[in-house]
C-alpha cells in the first residue's frame, strides 16, 4: 500500500467515485474527521440516521477508535449527535438552530471586527478582496459557501483574539452546514451577499468603524432571515418577505 499524505485524503472525501479507497492503517483522527466533516458538510449522510461506525473504517481503511475519536471531534462541532450504545448520526436541519447561531455570530462578529479594524492592513484588505473575487466565479453552491466563510474567518484574523476566534470557527462550521445545503437560494442571493462584502471592506478601508459593524450586523442578520427559506424549512408567506 503506497503512503498517501492530508491532500490525498482530502481528495478522497471530495471524491465521489474514490471515497472506498484505503488510507493508511495508522491514519490519525483529525485525518478520519476531515473526511467525515467534508461528506456532512457536502449532504452525504442522511439526516436522523446512523452513521456506521464499522462501515467507515472498512471504507477508509482504519480502525474503529480513530473513526470513534474523530465523531467525538464532530460531536464538538456541532456537526453529529451521539446516543449511547447505539452511535452518532447527523441531526436534522433546524430553524432554531440557525437562530442561535445568527444570533451568537451576530455578537461575536463585531467584537472581533472592532478589534481587527485598527490592525488590518492593505495586504489584507486585497486578500478579502480577492476572496470575493474567487466567490463570484463559483457556480456550485457548496464552493461559494466555502468561500464565503473563508472570507468571515479571514476577516478577523487581525483581531489576534484566539479565543473568540475558537468560538467563532465553531459557529461557522455549524453556519457553513446550512449554507452549503440551501437548494432553494438563487444567483441573486449570492450576488447581494458578495456586494455586501464588498461594501464592508469600503467601510474598512475608509476608517469607518461604526458604518462596517453596522453593515456586518445587517449583513449577518439578513443571512439569518433567509437561511430558512432557502433551506425549505419555512416559506416566503410565513416570513413575509422575499430575498
Amino acid at each position: 500500500m503506497s503512503i498517501k499524505g492530508n491532500a490525498d485524503l482530502k481528495n478522497e472525501a471530495t471524491s465521489n467515485s474514490g471515497e472506498t479507497s484505503s488510507i493508511l492503517r495508522n491514519t490519525s483522527a483529525k485525518d478520519v474527521a476531515d473526511v467525515l466533516r467534508k461528506r456532512i458538510l457536502s449532504g452525504h449522510y442522511r439526516e436522523d440516521r446512523f452513521i456506521r461506525q464499522e462501515l467507515i473504517a472498512s471504507e477508509l481503511g482504519v480502525s474503529r477508535i480513530p473513526v470513534r475519536e474523530a465523531l467525538a471531534q464532530l460531536e464538538s462541532e456541532g456537526l453529529v449527535v451521539r446516543e449511547k450504545y447505539r452511535g452518532a448520526m447527523v441531526p436534522k436541519l433546524s430553524s432554531e438552530e440557525i437562530e442561535e447561531i445568527f444570533e451568537l455570530r451576530a455578537i461575536l462578529e463585531p467584537y472581533l471586527l472592532r478589534h481587527a479594524i485598527p490592525k488590518i492592513t492593505k495586504s489584507q484588505i486585497q486578500e478579502l478582496r480577492d476572496i470575493i473575487k474567487r466567490a463570484r466565479g463559483m457556480k456550485d453552491i457548496a464552493d461559494w459557501a466555502g468561500v464565503n466563510v473563508d472570507f468571515h474567518r479571514t476577516l478577523y484574523r487581525a483581531a489576534n483574539k484566539p479565543v473568540a476566534s475558537q468560538i467563532l470557527e465553531n459557529l461557522l462550521i455549524r453556519a457553513d452546514r446550512y449554507l452549503k445545503l440551501q437548494t432553494f437560494s438563487t444567483a441573486a442571493s449570492f450576488i447581494q451577499s458578495d456586494q455586501e462584502h464588498d461594501q464592508l471592506l469600503d467601510l474598512i478601508e475608509q476608517g469607518d468603524e461604526a458604518g462596517a459593524v453596522a453593515a456586518l450586523c445587517d449583513h449577518i442578520g439578513s443571512t439569518a432571515d433567509h437561511a430558512p427559506i432557502t433551506l425549505g424549512l419555512k416559506s416566503r408567506e410565513d416570513d413575509g418577505a422575499g430575498l
